[in-house]
């Protein structure tokens, strides 16, 4: 039972992604043990010298970390959002929007991937077009964020916590095998519906891999999180192995963002030969 109760714990962490503000460059002691405690990572709220800073103390607590952040418009494309966020220390980008042209999401999520810089796509919610997400998925987009918008002909219910809109249509339907990462859980929506404990067991069970926690959750969300799972498993509802293939993704996500990327090869020109 012991041995139960620490596999759980540790699949727990392996599937959060908190948050922190990053203003000063510190992380918080509660982050740092998360981090310790099988945390994949965190999500850099900052911008310039100040999300500089926090990347570089995350990777120093967790040299091969995942370094979420909200990212850049994508006016300029793929390549100059890679180039934003590797000058910032991040190596997923959270905010990756849909393109309302043919082909346009393939080549942003394929030049921002190209750099190193893993994409997000979202937010998927199983409504209107979803000619963007598979064309993400065709070109090998490493997470795609579930919305917290109605998932369709699932009596109201956000997609994130939707198996149909999860495991039915992005999975079954489009064939998408990558991450699905959550939206923030503590938002008024979520709170005030099923509370963020309850809706982190509900977006597991519906196919949700790696769980959101915005700059307000501390450690006490955490450790709520932590006993809404151990009971959700021991009642049935929330099989270990769905929490152990989650990690696993996310396990395959961090691996490949945290692989140094080779500069892309140039020509050879006259001068050069």
């Amino acid at each position: 039972m012991v041995n139960v109760l620490h596999r759980l714990a540790s699949l727990v962490d392996s599937c959060l992604l908190p948050s922190v503000n990053g203003h000063d460059g510190r992380l918080p002691d509660w982050l740092l043990r998360c981090l310790e405690r099988g945390a994949p990572g965190a999500a850099v709220h900052a911008y310039g010298p100040a999300a500089r800073a926090t990347t570089d103390a995350l990777r120093a607590a967790l040299p091969d970390a995942l370094t979420g952040h909200p990212g850049p418009l994508q006016q300029g494309g793929g390549s100059a959002a890679a180039a934003q966020l590797v000058a910032v220390g991040a190596n997923l980008h959270l905010g990756v929007r849909p393109g309302p042209r043919a082909d346009e999401t393939r080549v942003f999520v394929t030049d921002l991937q190209h750099h190193g810089v893993a994409a997000a796509l979202g937010p998927f919610t199983g409504r209107g077009s979803l000619r963007p997400f598979a064309e993400g998925a065709a070109a090998g987009v490493r997470a795609i964020t579930a919305g917290h918008s109605p998932a369709p002909d699932d009596g109201g219910l956000p997609a994130t916590l939707s198996a149909p809109a999860i495991t039915g249509t992005l999975r079954g339907e489009l064939g998408y095998g990558g991450v699905v990462v959550s939206h923030t859980l503590d938002t008024p929506s979520i709170i005030n519906g099923w509370g963020v404990p309850g809706a982190a067991v509900l977006a597991w069970i519906a196919g949700v891999d790696l769980l959101r926690l915005g700059p307000a959750s501390g450690e006490g969300v955490r450790e709520a999180i932590h006993t809404a799972a151990a009971r959700a498993v021991a009642d049935g509802d929330l099989p270990l192995a769905r929490l152990a293939e989650a990690a696993e993704r996310v396990a395959r996500l961090r691996r490949w963002a945290s692989e140094p990327r080779m500069p892309a090869a140039q020509p050879i020109t006259a001068t050069q030969e």
